[in-house]
């Protein structure tokens, strides 16, 4: 991850001479799907926040980070029924391109997340998991502008997450169905 939070530093660095920088700051509300047949029957959907910061470089190239949080969902579990909490957050890097057609524009995003999993049950056979993971994600959406400076966001944004607390591998991964507020400001 510090890799990568480096290597946007530098392309913020060298591009800043070139052109007009472009930067946005914005707070989404998504919808985390889930894609594992045992996370969904037992924690299903739920909501998670993402604040991110953006920069625009140049001909619509684009590096940001964000972090995102909240989905914490409870449920039962086992033979028994024993209560139990997941929750999942993480920082995410990414890059892409937008191109502006007057009041719209649409986006394309590909980049690298750190997750972190927590898993606890009520039950004095059972261990809690916490986990971190890392994986690639994707995501487009599209951005209207009906003032100067402010925003309104929709995003649909795939994330694989695959991890293996015991001995099965689980699916914590999905969909996340995103809107979004945010400003933006040149320099």
């Amino acid at each position: 991850m510090k890799k990568i939070l480096a290597i946007i530093a530098c392309l913020v660095f060298v591009s800043t001479g070139a052109e007009a920088v472009e930067i946005s700051l914005g707070f989404q509300a998504e919808l985390r799907t889930a894609s594992g047949t045992l996370i969904k029957d037992v924690y299903g959907n739920g909501m998670c926040y993402f604040p991110y910061a953006t920069v625009k470089l140049g001909k619509g190239f684009t590096v940001g980070a964000g972090y995102e949080f909240g989905y914490s969902r409870s449920g039962m579990i086992g033979l028994y029924k024993e209560d139990t909490t997941l929750k999942v957050s993480g920082i995410e890097a990414f890059v892409g391109y937008q191109f502006s057609i007057s009041m719209v524009t649409p986006y394309v995003f590909v980049g690298f997340g750190s997750f972190s999993y927590k898993q606890t049950v009520d039950s004095p056979a059972a261990q809690d998991v916490d986990f971190r993971k890392s994986t690639f994600f994707a995501a487009a959406g599209l951005k209207i502008s009906p003032m100067k400076y402010g925003y309104i966001s929709a995003e649909v944004k795939y994330v694989p997450l695959m991890v293996k607390p015991y001995e099965d591998e689980v699916d914590l991964g999905g969909l996340r169905l995103t809107a979004g507020i945010g400003f933006s400001f040149g320099l």
